[in-house]
């Protein structure tokens, strides 16, 4: 499933309102580039919210590069909340890519 940009915030609002940090990390620089290189593998995990948006409780770098690359919609996985073991539970799929 895919949603507009326009309809996905970070949970994390520090880091969506001051991502400089975030963005000087490696781990951040290696998402950008991969997502530069080719099509986002994993979806980011987002949480309804009670005004028809989605936090994304999981994929943080990736929504903040592919914001950066101009991404109108992302790919997402819809959770019933944030709890750690459904967190765990929605990554079980994932596809471990190295950066």
């Amino acid at each position: 499933m895919k949603l507009p940009r326009s309809q996905l915030y970070l949970d994390n609002r520090q880091l969506e309102a001051h991502p400089f940090n975030q963005k000087q990390s490696g781990l951040y620089q290696g998402v950008l580039k991969s997502l530069k290189e080719g099509p986002m593998i994993n979806p980011l995990l987002v949480v309804a919210d009670s005004n028809g948006k989605y936090a994304v409780v999981y994929g943080n770098n990736r929504f903040l590069a592919g914001c950066e690359l101009g991404y109108e919609e992302f790919p997402v996985k819809i959770l019933p909340d944030n709890k750690t073991e459904t967190i765990l539970e929605g990554i079980k799929d994932y596809k471990i890519i190295k950066l």
